[in-house]
């Protein structure tokens, strides 16, 4: 009997951990697949065009002195190597090789489309270009690339090199290869996914609504007035501390602008001017503009936006007939409001920002109502969780309804092969995009959902435990009856 009772328990013990193992290694067999997944080094693309981080100087030890857009990113790309292959699978496309401010709208709409292209492939897209117009390159594409994935775009104060090529007589104390390979890896790490394009110079990351050149040489040029930066970088560290409203509206298409550029003739695109105020200021150049068809003008104002009279004068006339106007202020802060009419109030955009956000609205519509609109949405996104207020509850550990239809900072819509805003640490330890692909979380073919318990999935190690106690429990049950039986016999 005694040997008896012994096989059966073996046997129910036998039977228990052919349960137990098989479907905890559901969980456990996941891992590999899905690390292999993750694994994969995110695929940047360097978009160039020039600038002075293409610079070739006249010395060594020359800032000021060089020539923008000379070296091709290629060479200074492979430069960064074995560096950058640790984190990212970069390559290049030359859009071109000159100054910023060589540029014009019609290219413009060009690189916005360059972009998109890129963005269908890669991960992210780094974008290079002068600092003198950096920032208006910036809002551009902030306002008009349809797709939610990272853009950074960089540059540099200092010249690249002064040799005959990239590699040769590199400029002491070059900014350039630095700048670069930082906003690789920010682009690469996925940290600002929804955020639209963001300017990284100097391990500074900005929005690219807000920042503003405000040093001709410095390295520490570009600033956020009010708001300060999002974040930053610390060698291989990304810390990003705040993020641009938009980010609000991540899960919905209300995230994306009405400006699809793949829609429009790039030459019929509106011509917009800006007119400065300062003291007597006359309104002939108004008159002049208006008369020469300029579509749309932007007053750089004082204070609040204010012009003089001749100015204004100018204004109505030409508002009268058919002009559009954006308000600002040349102080560089601040909001201006009101308007009516022909004239919009661009709230705290620079006079320059403004000037695009115009001319992308007289091309997209005839509605000055709807314009209007946009200035105050897509031109001003601003926070705003009140409606949280009736549907949170607010007090710890308190039950309650959870908030319906709100947006999350979680792309719900995007394909499976989108990446996620929380990447996880790929084989060099740089945060590297989710992946839905094959072998990937959310494949079918992974182990987290095949096997012997697919309903389960990433749960079937607490079952399977479970499962495994209760025939523990079986087995003490029968180990007990069968001492009784034996005691009463005896």
């Amino acid at each position: 009997m005694k040997n008896t009772r012994t096989t059966s328990l073996r046997r129910m013990l036998v039977v228990a951990l052919a349960v137990t193992i098989p479907a905890a290694g559901l969980v456990a067999g996941a891992v590999p697949a899905a690390t292999a997944a993750e694994a994969d080094k995110p695929k940047v693309v360097v978009v160039a065009t020039g600038g002075t981080l293409a610079g070739k100087a006249d010395g060594r030890d020359t800032y000021t002195d060089y020539r923008a857009g000379t070296y091709p990113m290629q060479d200074m790309v492979d430069l960064l190597q074995p560096e950058l292959s640790a984190f990212a699978d970069v390559s290049v496309v030359q859009f071109g090789n000159s100054g910023s401010g060589g540029y014009t709208i019609p290219q413009y709409h060009g690189l916005t489309l360059a972009v998109q292209a890129a963005l269908a492939e890669a991960d992210g897209v780094v974008v290079t270009t002068g600092t003198d117009t950096m920032e208006e390159f910036a809002y551009w594409l902030d306002l008009t690339v349809q797709n939610k994935k990272p853009v950074v775009i960089t540059g540099a104060m200092r010249p690249w090199a002064a040799g005959a090529t990239a590699g040769e007589a590199g400029v002491i104390g070059t900014d350039g290869p630095a700048n670069l390979l930082q906003s690789i890896r920010l682009a690469a790490s996925q940290k600002t996914f929804c955020f639209g394009t963001v300017l990284m110079l100097n391990d500074e990351i900005h929005a690219a609504r807000d920042v503003t050149k405000t040093n001709s040489t410095r390295n520490d040029t570009f600033q956020t007035r009010t708001l300060g930066a999002l974040g930053w970088l610390d060698g291989s560290d990304i810390f990003v501390e705040r993020a641009p409203a938009r980010l609000n509206r991540c899960a919905t298409d209300d995230w994306f602008t009405p400006f699809q550029l793949d829609t429009v003739d790039p030459a019929s695109l509106p011509r917009t001017e800006i007119i400065y105020g300062y003291q007597q200021a006359g309104g002939e150049a108004i008159t002049a503009f208006a008369n020469a068809g300029v579509k749309g003008i932007v007053t750089a104002g004082t204070g609040a936006g204010g012009i003089s009279s001749a100015q204004g004068a100018a204004r109505t006339a030409a508002a009268n007939a058919g002009v559009w106007f954006a308000s600002t202020t040349r102080t560089g802060s601040g909001a201006v409001t009101g308007g009516s009419g022909n004239v919009i109030a661009a709230n705290d955009l620079l006079p320059q920002k403004a000037r695009l956000l115009l001319l992308l609205s007289l091309a997209f519509t005839s509605d000055v109502e709807e314009a209007r609109g946009w200035f105050g949405s897509f031109g001003t996104p601003s926070f705003d969780s009140s409606a949280l207020a009736g549907t949170v509850n607010p007090v710890r550990g308190s039950s309650g309804p959870e908030p319906t239809g709100e947006p999350t900072t979680e792309p719900t819509t995007e394909p499976t092969e989108e990446p996620t805003t929380e990447p996880t640490p790929g084989a060099s330890g740089t945060p590297t995009p989710g992946a839905g692909g094959a072998g990937g979380p959310s494949d079918p073919s992974s182990g987290a959902s095949a096997g012997l318990l697919p309903a389960l999935g990433s749960n079937a190690g607490a079952f399977a435990a479970i499962a495994f106690l209760v025939l523990l429990a079986g087995a003490g049950v029968l180990i007990v009856r069968r001492r009784n039986a034996a005691q009463l016999n005896h």
